[in-house]
């Protein structure tokens, strides 16, 4: 089996990625379908990530103004989040968030589900309204490290502090969960089902990662076998807003197995 070119939602808009994201049965509504409450929180976290970069500080959502959801979203859909700064007063930024789900390995798909405006204002060190510079800040895409360009950015998301370990940095296992999703993503794209993780081959872990960081994980297929796939991932942390640096934190490989809808293993070839 090859593998066919998948649409990305990089394709559909013009406003860059802010984060990118499956959710999981946890986020169900009793319908099946994932809570609203879910995909409004994440848009406020997408749409907060340009308003920071422009205030050149915190700030704090002050309105909804306007909010459609377009089609439901599913356990498995991968979901990304586009944002971009729509204007800019004295002490607020509004940003429009456009938000994509790609679903259906199958049959790969990729449809808008939701799109929002929302207002943010900057606030300082004590909590009160900041006047936002004229100007934006230069250099805020500095990089400290080299992005891999052989893999594709298949999740980016942003840790909060239910994720935190009791030294206070981001919990290990928090990582390889979201490496496992990463990776399985391009193995379920090349098999076109799902699959199941059987072996984790190597997993580094080379810096830790706070809550704030944006955390992005890169994927890419190594080696394809006759029901295996391999993959390599590739894990780094922006931080920092007002001096911005980017960290690799993981590096890993993982390989799975194609499964059929009866969770058996596929035994035809996948190359």
């Amino acid at each position: 089996m090859s593998d066919a070119p998948h649409v990305s939602s990089d394709a559909l808009t013009s406003k860059p990625l802010a984060l990118r994201v499956m959710p999981m049965p946890a986020d169900l509504n009793p319908a099946g379908d994932v809570f609203g409450g879910w995909i409004m929180a994440m848009v406020d976290v997408a749409g907060a990530m340009p308003a920071i970069r422009r205030a050149g500080s915190r700030v704090v959502t002050v309105a909804v103004n306007s909010f459609v959801f377009k089609q439901p979203v599913g356990v498995g859909d991968i979901v990304s989040f586009h944002a971009e700064v729509a204007a800019v007063g004295k002490s607020s930024v509004t940003v429009d968030v456009e938000v994509f789900a790609e679903r259906n390995p199958k049959a790969p798909e990729v449809v808008k589900v939701t799109e929002a405006r929302l207002t943010y204002v900057a606030v300082g060190e004590d909590g009160s309204k900041r006047t936002i510079p004229a100007e934006a800040p230069a250099g805020h895409a500095a990089v400290a490290c080299q992005l891999p360009t052989d893999k594709e950015v298949v999740l980016q998301v942003m840790p909060m502090p239910a994720a935190l370990n009791p030294s206070g940095d981001v919990f290990g296992g928090w990582i390889m969960s979201m490496v496992d999703v990463a990776a399985a993503v391009p193995a379920m794209r090349h098999a076109k089902s799902k699959v199941a993780t059987v072996s984790v081959d190597s997993f580094v872990f080379k810096q830790p990662v706070s809550v704030g960081d944006l955390v992005s994980f890169h994927a890419a297929i190594v080696e394809v076998g006759h029901t295996c796939v391999t993959v390599d991932v590739e894990v780094f942390a922006q931080r920092n807003p007002a001096h911005p640096e980017v960290v690799k934190v993981t590096e890993a490989r993982l390989r799975f197995v194609a499964l059929d809808e009866f969770h058996a293993r596929q035994h035809h070839h996948l190359g």
